[in-house]
């Protein structure tokens, strides 16, 4: 257990050498924010890879494959088809200007008003779904604590595993800026994935070879490498029937990597289109594997633990905490922290960034003191989980997705509307008031009719074009 603490101390104390490396560098908008375009495209694009995939693929893959199959891999598909789109169609706009925000890109088209609205809605988004995130990753951090002999509530030791990791991810990223964040990534993706591998040996290592050949015998006959869901079901879930799956994930990945301000911050940090483009498009390849790796070990998961009976969200955490020995187990806890800490840095600059540029608050507060703020704000959010999490009927990973696919569609439409060369039929107002009521009637639809995350965002990609189309015929009749 020495050992183990000792590790993640180690851990830590490299994040803040890079946080305080940088520090002197940051002083101004372009820096702080964008490095100066000086980064390589191969740093970014790990640092996207890290950013975006966070401690719900560390813990909560694992756990899509251990009741189910690999059918979270047609997702993945429709990941890369959804960059590819950014890349050749989105992407050429956003280094066509001087923006530092891509909403500033929407403004430019369309005024304040809606690059306001969808900045605020990125905020609120980015608040919940983020952290959620921060409260996956410190539940190993709390079992370790319990393991240590502190004899208090898990809740307590939670809420206690969250301060501390926020509080590390706060001060590298207030005083590095985005130059210390990207390569803090860099290093955080490559510990993350040993962790991964590690732990993929480590259970491996479990069977012996008879045993192992018995194991996928066994999950091949039970259906658990399966892929593709082709089988629409007429009252269930469809999420992943595979129509919906690669549509969902294509849009999905739209959303995300071409209206998300904190992911595309780091494609437009390049120095070119071209590299913005490699960016993009060998993320989602990298991704892809990634995805296959933890799903790997899920399904190994449920074979090791047959007939246990451990919740498949907690299921990866369990093993971690009980079956990893010492000094590894520091590691795999170093690899969980630094999924958490890549997305969260990433979260605090991006927030910072919007509101220092859409809401002009760089003319009152310095970047560093809004990244303090939005940090303290994350942390907070990360509290929410707690009163939600015993009686949601999905998985961590499935909640997390479902809160940006009510908003993701509608961003889209924005993009897709400003990238035309026509101009907005009704006034920036109005079109920021349907822009919202789009979001509304998304969360409406979904939860009346019950449909899944994959089919949230394309809705309410519909909802605002033909929102925009009804403003547009109401304007004609009033001449």
């Amino acid at each position: 257990m020495i050992w183990d603490i000792f590790v993640i101390l180690i851990y830590f104390i490299i994040v803040f050498y890079f946080g305080f490396h940088f520090a002197k560098n940051t002083q101004k908008e372009d820096d702080f924010y964008l490095a100066k375009k000086e980064i390589h495209w191969v740093f970014l694009m790990l640092s996207l890879v890290a950013t975006e995939t966070s401690s719900l693929t560390f813990l909560s893959i694992p756990s899509l494959s251990y009741k189910t199959d690999f059918r979270f891999l047609e997702i993945a598909i429709g990941y890369i088809f959804g960059r590819t789109i950014v890349a050749l169609y989105l992407l050429p706009s956003y280094f066509s200007g001087n923006t530092i925000s891509v909403y500033e890109y929407v403004g430019n088209r369309f005024g304040k008003s809606p690059q306001r609205t969808i900045s605020l809605v990125f905020t609120v988004s980015r608040l919940l779904g983020d952290g959620i995130r921060l409260y996956v990753s410190s539940l190993p951090i709390a079992f370790l604590m319990e393991r240590m002999g502190f004899s208090v509530s898990p809740e307590i030791l939670g809420i206690l595993a969250l301060t501390i990791l926020s509080i590390v991810t706060i001060i590298y990223s207030v005083f590095g800026g985005f130059r210390a964040i990207v390569f803090t990534d860099v290093l955080q993706w490559i510990i993350y994935i040993f962790g991964g591998i590690f732990a993929l040996v480590l259970i491996f290592s479990q069977f012996g070879n008879t045993e192992f050949s018995n194991a996928i015998e066994h999950l091949q006959s039970l259906g658990k490498w399966k892929v593709f869901v082709f089988d629409y079901n007429q009252t269930g879930d469809n999420s992943y029937f595979i129509l919906f799956a690669i549509i969902g994930g294509s849009f999905i990945s739209i959303g995300s990597h071409g209206t998300d301000l904190m992911l595309v911050q780091r494609v437009i940090a390049t120095k070119n289109l071209h590299s913005g483009q490699k960016i993009l498009i060998g993320s989602g390849i990298v991704v892809f594997f990634q995805f296959l790796l933890f799903l790997c070990i899920g399904s190994l998961l449920f074979v090791f633990y047959d007939g246990k009976s451990i919740p498949p969200d907690k299921v990866f955490s369990h093993f971690i905490i009980t079956e990893v020995p010492s000094p590894f187990l520091g590691i795999l806890v170093a690899a969980i922290l630094a999924s958490a800490m890549s997305t969260l840095s990433s979260t605090i600059n991006s927030l910072s960034l919007t509101w220092a540029r859409d809401w002009e608050m760089d003319k009152w507060f310095s970047p560093r003191i809004l990244s303090l703020f939005f940090g303290v704000l994350l942390f907070l959010a990360s509290l929410i989980p707690y009163t939600l999490v015993d009686t949601w009927e999905k998985g961590i990973l499935e909640m997390g997705l479902t809160i940006f696919s009510y908003t993701l569609g509608p961003s889209i439409a924005v993009f897709f509307l400003a990238k035309g060369k026509k101009d907005l039929p009704i006034t920036g107002s109005l079109f920021s008031l349907l822009f919202l009521f789009s979001i509304l009637t998304t969360v409406g639809v979904g939860l009346v009719w019950k449909l899944s995350f994959t089919l949230l965002v394309p809705i309410g990609f519909g909802c605002l074009l033909g929102f925009v189309s009804i403003g547009k015929m109401l304007k004609k009749v009033d001449r």
